[in-house]
């Protein structure tokens, strides 16, 4: 799910999720609910339908499955304050995208226990290290915008300083992750689809609109950090 800081202010009177307050939980709440829910048909497909005997592969997909809708809800609540949850996120990403998402990593998994133990360990690295930089680089953000010297500026610092939009990378990096955990290739469609998405679409999207938001600070981010997605990379 895309995840940035938010501004209340409006640029040019253009409104976007990015700059609508929050005035209740009702949407996080009915986020929530869905997050339930699509977590619950998860572990159903998993438990009652794929896999007939419980497995380290079973435990492994359930645990990125609940792992990821905690932190999504937490970053939702919490991390993402004070702007609103989009419609979009309510029903494209969590009704349609997740659900695609997750049953065909249920429907296309592999049940090989002649590698599954290197599979499982590569898996869990790579879903580790991408909760991190998506996690860890908002969480560091939201600490500094708390902090009223550092308010209409934009954070420039920790990992995003290796990528401007390292969050994204880290999502992508996250699914791949879970994409190896089911032991077929065919679940590439999914990292290889969001990392597009992000690249192509929602990054250039993004960064239109931090460009007039904080027009002191993005020329000079672009310059300290050229890399829009891959550290280092692109």
């Amino acid at each position: 799910m895309p995840a940035e800081s938010t501004s209340l202010l409006e640029e040019n009177n253009e409104v976007t999720f990015r700059n609508v307050a929050r005035t209740s939980n009702l949407r996080a709440n009915i986020f929530l609910f869905e997050s339930l829910a699509v977590t619950m048909l998860y572990l159903y497909l998993i438990y009652g339908w794929k896999f007939a005997a419980s497995s380290g592969q079973a435990h492994v997909l359930a645990a990125f499955g609940i792992i990821y809708m905690i932190r999504l809800n937490v970053m939702s609540r919490w991390l993402l304050l004070p702007r609103e949850l989009a419609m979009e996120e309510l029903t494209v990403v969590m009704l349609l995208w997740l659900p695609a998402i997750m049953g065909s990593f249920v429907a296309l998994a592999q049940q090989d226990s002649s590698n599954s133990l290197m599979v499982l360990i590569s898996a869990v690295i790579l879903y580790s290290l991408g909760s991190y930089w998506n996690t860890y680089s908002e969480w560091r953000r939201k600490i500094w915008k708390q902090d009223p010297a550092n308010q209409g500026r934009c954070y420039t610092l920790g990992l995003f300083s290796w990528s401007r939009n390292i969050n994204y990378f880290g999502d992508t990096v996250l699914f791949a992750g879970w994409a190896v955990a089911t032991a077929n290739i065919k679940n590439a469609w999914v990292p290889l689809v969001m990392g597009l998405s992000f690249y192509f679409v929602h990054i250039p999207d993004k960064e239109k609109y931090l460009a007039k938001r904080y027009a002191q600070d993005w020329t000079a981010y672009q310059t300290q950090t050229p890399y829009a997605f891959i550290p280092f990379v692109c």
